[in-house]
């Protein structure tokens, strides 16, 4: 269906005329009487023209008035050049019925995959086109992979769109069909004026001419086919429903919106010369992209600082030319350097018509040791009450929740390759090599109150200070340095910076039960024991329950044994044979284990604590108790 779609497209802004009585000279060179302070009026005055809109009678637009679903409908199908003269047998809608002067024309767009209505068999006709109906209609009618786009919505209100349009309203910014208020709202449920859908549908030609220049053709049909007759409708079309130039579409089929964004002042239509601007901050390492932004819809060229273009031609003349398609305008675009070698660079962004923008600031290029994150979207160091020492293991270390390695969370790469990060005891910093050759120095700090960095012989010790607690966020920065004996001042090559959380809280035990001889133990953390700090346990046992009494029995460490869980959320405790044979078990006896020990990731250790534990296999409902 969508390459159907897209065929049709490519033909329907010159041939809507085939769908739609011919509009006289006179109506399309005429202005409207109210059109004068429009934004839109060219875009008014462009689609009258093609035959798409019409005025509302009485030589006026109404280009305020809002558009209604139905209306909406017919702008679209004869934008498109859709085929309104075959309807089905039966109307899709229960409110579109056969007889209305807008049948053809939904029924065309539900037959073009464009619309399917608000859900309940109905169509919404008389209800007003909502902004954010109009983006899904139009980004459908291009043909644009939207999935996953809605994320980088930036206005103040994105959260009030709907699910269903958000990705289709990121694409219609980014293809530069509107650009938003001046207020940064979408105004996603407001009604579509009829000046806004005319620039809309007006930007909207553009950008699929745009699209379908970078799309390779379709293989042609076997046979050519006869475009069908001129739809001749049943019921002429009241001139007070004529169709509106502004936004519309069907509740989830989308539209987009031009700016005018309830009241705020919309955004005026494209008419300057293609720029292009940088956002990477110069000097780059190869490998790190470049990221720019572009007022169109185009390409852009990297090509040498030392080269003098003057157009597109010379452009791609040029030898060690990289080319980036920039397929959404205003937002940004990344060009990617890992085949470059290191120079001076510039960026022209040409548009579709073949202008050339100024070209951008120098772009310098370097081939030195690139710093990140080692996991970049789920780094975040984590620290307990007795903070972590950061530094770099051997292969005879052991990791630990108060030790880190300092590799498990910064990565210096060059050449494709990781390098080795060591510990420099005397300068309180960290060593970089390139197998034996030193090349870099990695400096720790920040700038954050709630955290202190204390050097020690064998890393940095990362402490939290009296003010930090659970809700503060505190920052780790690492700068990387060039290094060179020759060189009196290193010169910075990046730097990372790493966030950083604060867990005070000891894990603590939440069920205790007991069954043919074992006693098991079930905690709300997961548990790191690390060697010589095992977990503390004292067990005792009454029979009557009562541990005030003189009939308490004290099991001794040998008597018994803990294992941890595969989950580290559980461990049990194994009495021996030899301990069980003496304890005289009843109904009413009870153990009681007093627990300590117990170590979370961030090496925060519980206190002791009393648990009573019912014998379970006497007893069919046990209950666990603390004291």
């Amino acid at each position: 269906m969508r390459n159907t779609l897209m065929k049709v497209l490519s033909s329907a802004a010159l041939l809507s005329a085939i769908a739609v009585p011919a509009v006289s000279a006179e109506t399309a060179t005429t202005p409207f009487s109210d059109i004068a302070g429009s934004y839109a009026k060219d875009a008014i005055n462009e689609l009258v023209e093609k035959g798409i809109v019409n005025g509302k009678g009485n030589g006026k637009f109404d280009p305020s008035g809002k558009i209604e679903r139905q209306d909406f409908a017919i702008i679209l199908a004869k934008a498109l050049g859709l085929d309104v003269s075959s309807t089905p047998k039966s109307p899709t809608f229960s409110d579109v019925p056969s007889d209305s002067y807008a049948y053809a024309s939904v029924e065309a767009a539900v037959k073009a995959g464009l619309i399917k209505g608000q859900g309940n068999g109905t169509f919404g006709t008389g209800s007003n086109l909502s902004r954010q109906d109009m983006a899904v209609l139009f980004v459908r009618a291009l043909g644009v992979d939207a999935q996953g786009k809605g994320s980088i919505l930036k206005f103040s209100d994105a959260s009030s769109i709907s699910d269903y349009a958000k990705d289709a309203v990121a694409v219609a910014v980014g293809l530069g069909l509107f650009n938003g208020g001046t207020d940064g709202k979408f105004d996603p449920k407001g009604g579509a004026a009829r000046e806004e859908v005319a620039l809309v549908a007006s930007r909207f030609f553009d950008a699929k001419e745009i699209i379908d220049s970078q799309t390779p053709p379709s293989q042609p049909d076997p046979a050519p086919t006869t475009p069908p007759e001129p739809a001749k409708p049943a019921t002429p079309t009241p001139p007070t429903t004529s169709v509106p130039s502004s936004s519309g579409g069907s509740s989830n089929s989308g539209g987009g919106s031009n700016g005018n964004n309830g009241g705020s002042t919309p955004s005026q239509p494209e008419t300057s010369a293609p720029a292009v601007e940088l956002v990477s901050s110069s000097p780059l390492n190869i490998g790190d992209p470049i990221q720019l932004i572009s007022s169109k819809v185009g390409k852009v060229y990297l090509v040498p600082y030392a080269a003098t273009p003057t157009s597109k031609t010379d452009l791609e003349s040029l030898p060690d030319l990289l080319v980036s398609s920039v397929r959404y305008a205003n937002q940004v675009t990344e060009m990617r350097t890992s085949s470059l070698t290191a120079g001076e660079y510039k960026v022209y962004f040409v548009d579709q018509d073949g202008r050339m923008s100024a070209p951008s600031d120098k772009i310098v290029l370097q081939d030195n040791p690139r710093i990140t994150l080692t996991n970049e979207e789920e780094s975040t160091f984590l620290l307990g009450k007795e903070g972590a020492v950061l530094k770099n293991f051997f292969n005879t270390d052991t990791p630990s929740r108060t030790n880190r390695n300092i590799n498990d969370w910064i990565q210096v790469k060059w050449h494709g390759k990781s390098l080795d990060i060591i510990y420099n005891s005397t300068q309180h910093n960290f060593k970089v090599f390139e197998d034996d050759n030193r090349v870099g120095t990695l400096e720790v700090s920040s700038e954050s109150s709630v955290i202190s960095i204390e050097p020690t012989e064998d890393g940095l010790h990362i402490r939290p200070t009296e003010e930090a607690n659970e809700t503060k966020v505190a920052n780790l920065q690492f700068t990387l340095k060039s290094y060179s004996r020759e060189e009196e001042t290193q010169q910075e090559l990046g730097h990372v910076v790493l966030p950083i959380h604060f867990d005070f809280r000891a894990p603590t035990v939440t069920e205790a039960t007991y069954q043919d001889g074992e006693l098991t133990v079930k905690v709300d953390q997961e548990l790191y024991q690390v060697e010589g700090s095992p977990i503390n346990i004292r067990i005792s046992y009454s029979p009557s329950g009562q541990f005030g009494m003189n009939d308490v029995f004290f099991l001794q460490d040998e008597e018994f044994g803990v294992s941890l869980s595969e989950d580290h959320r559980l461990f049990t405790i194994k009495i021996t044979e030899s301990a069980l044979n003496v304890l005289p078990f009843s109904e009413t006896g009870k153990f009681r284990l007093i627990i300590s020990g117990l170590r979370d990731e961030t090496g925060n250790q519980s206190e002791e604590e009393t648990y009573d534990v019912n014998i379970s296999n006497l007893d069919p409902d046990p209950i666990s108790e603390s004291e």
